[in-house]
C-alpha cells in the first residue's frame, strides 16, 4: 500500500505537525511491514507555500532533509495534485488548514481520498463554544462549563455578561486556536484584565472564552472507528501539580496514568466519547478532553479531531496501551476511507434516480 503523507499548516502548531512527521519518519524507517510505505510528503509552509517530494520505496527523510530535497509549487496547486496522483493521503496537519474544515472541504469536493474526515466535524472541533455547546446538548450526563463567548466585534457586551455572570476564578482562551495558545487563568475578573487580554489575542483569535476555573482532575480519552463501531481507547488521568494545564505546561512532557481511574468513571467518559464520536462523525481516531470535580461530575473541554502523533503524544501511549501502532492506525484510516466512499458512491446513485424519477 502507497500513500501521501501531509504535514506543516499556517497554524500556531506548525511545529507540532513537523514533530508528527519526523515521528512518522521514524515508525516507518524502523517498520517491518514493507507493504505499506509513503509514496508522496507534502508540506505546507507557515508562509503557504507547498513542498512536494516523490519517493520511490526508499526512506522517509526528516524535515530538514525533506526541505533541501524537495519541488516548491503554488499552493493553488494541492487539490489538483492529490488528485491526479489518486493516492490515500494521511494528514498530519493540526490547527488552522487541519482540523478547521478547510482541507477537508478541498477533499471533499474534489474527492481526494484520505484520513480527512468529516468539513461540519472539523469546523465544530475548531470552535471551542459551538462544540462545547453541541457536545452538552448530546449529553445530558456532562454538567456544562460556565462559559461567556466574547466577540472582538462585540467586546463591550461581551465584557458586561462576562463581569455579570461569572465570578471567582475563571480561564481566558482564544476560540480557535489549538494547542492552549493563549490560555490562561485569572484569580478574579475585572473590564481592565477582560480588555487587555482582548488586545493580546486580537491579532490570533475574533473572539475568546471566560469559562469559570473548574478545580478537579483532567482525563483524556482516544477512540478508534472501524467503520461503524467506535471503540473508547484506555482514558488517561493527566497528572498536573499546578492544576492548570496551559500552552507553557504542555510544552513540557506531562505525565499521565491509565491504570488509576475508577472502573464508574472509565465507563461514564467512554460512553460519552462514543456518543460525542458518532455524533461529530470522526473519521477514524480523536481525542476527547475532560475535567472531573470532587462531586464526580464530568465536564467537557474539546475534541482533538487530529491529536497529536508524536513519540511522547498522549494518544500515541494510547495507542500502546490498546495493542495498536501508527501503521495499524494508518490501515484503519486507509480501510475507513473506502468503506465511506463505498456508502457515498451509493447515495449519489440513490439521489440520482430520485432526480431522474422527479424530472
Amino acid at each position: 500500500m502507497q500513500l501521501a503523507l501531509i504535514y506543516g499548516g499556517r497554524s500556531v502548531e506548525h511545529d507540532v505537525s513537523i514533530a508528527m512527521y519526523n515521528h512518522i519518519a521514524d515508525v516507518f524507517n524502523n517498520a517491518s511491514d514493507a507493504n505499506i510505505s509513503p509514496a508522496r510528503i507534502y508540506y505546507i509552509s507557515r508562509s503557504g507555500d507547498l513542498l512536494r517530494l516523490a519517493l520511490d520505496w526508499d526512506r522517509l527523510p526528516k524535515h530538514d532533509e525533506f526541505a533541501t530535497r524537495a519541488e516548491t509549487h503554488p499552493l493553488a496547486s494541492l487539490a489538483h495534485l492529490l488528485k491526479s496522483e489518486g493516492l490515500f493521503v494521511f494528514s498530519l496537519l493540526v490547527g488552522q488548514d487541519g482540523e478547521d474544515g478547510q482541507i477537508q472541504a478541498l477533499a471533499q469536493f474534489h474527492d481526494i481520498p484520505g484520513s480527512f474526515g468529516d468539513k461540519t466535524a472539523a469546523m465544530l472541533s475548531a470552535d471551542k463554544y459551538l462544540q462545547g455547546v453541541v457536545a452538552n446538548r448530546l449529553c445530558p450526563e456532562l454538567t456544562p462549563i460556565p462559559t461567556v463567548h466574547v466577540s472582538q466585534g462585540n467586546l463591550d457586551a461581551g465584557i458586561t455578561e462576562a463581569l455579570r455572570h461569572l465570578a471567582g476564578p475563571c480561564v481566558l482562551k482564544p476560540n480557535t486556536l489549538g494547542g492552549s495558545f493563549l490560555t490562561e487563568w485569572t484569580d478574579k475578573l475585572s473590564e481592565e484584565s477582560l480588555r487587555t487580554y482582548s488586545e493580546r489575542i486580537a491579532a490570533y483569535d475574533a473572539s475568546f472564552l471566560v469559562q469559570q476555573r473548574i478545580v478537579g482532575t483532567e482525563y483524556t480519552c482516544g477512540v478508534l472507528i472501524n467503520h461503524h463501531e467506535i471503540m473508547p481507547l484506555p482514558i488517561a488521568r493527566i497528572n498536573n501539580p499546578s492544576g492548570f494545564l496551559g500552552y507553557d505546561q504542555k510544552k513540557r512532557e506531562v505525565s499521565v496514568t491509565f491504570h488509576d481511574v475508577e472502573e464508574m468513571l472509565h465507563t461514564r467518559i467512554g460512553s460519552i466519547c462514543t456518543k460525542i464520536s458518532r455524533e461529530f462523525r470522526l473519521h477514524t481516531f480523536g481525542r476527547l478532553d475532560f475535567i472531573v470535580d470532587e462531586r464526580q461530575c464530568i465536564h467537557f473541554f474539546e475534541v482533538n479531531v487530529v491529536p497529536g502523533l508524536t513519540a511522547t503524544s498522549i494518544f500515541t501511549k494510547m495507542l500502546a496501551q490498546a495493542g495498536f501502532d501508527l501503521c495499524r492506525l494508518i490501515r484503519l484510516a486507509a480501510s475507513n476511507e473506502v468503506y465511506q466512499r463505498h456508502l457515498e458512491n451509493i447515495r449519489k446513485i440513490e439521489t440520482s434516480r430520485i432526480c431522474t424519477t422527479t424530472v
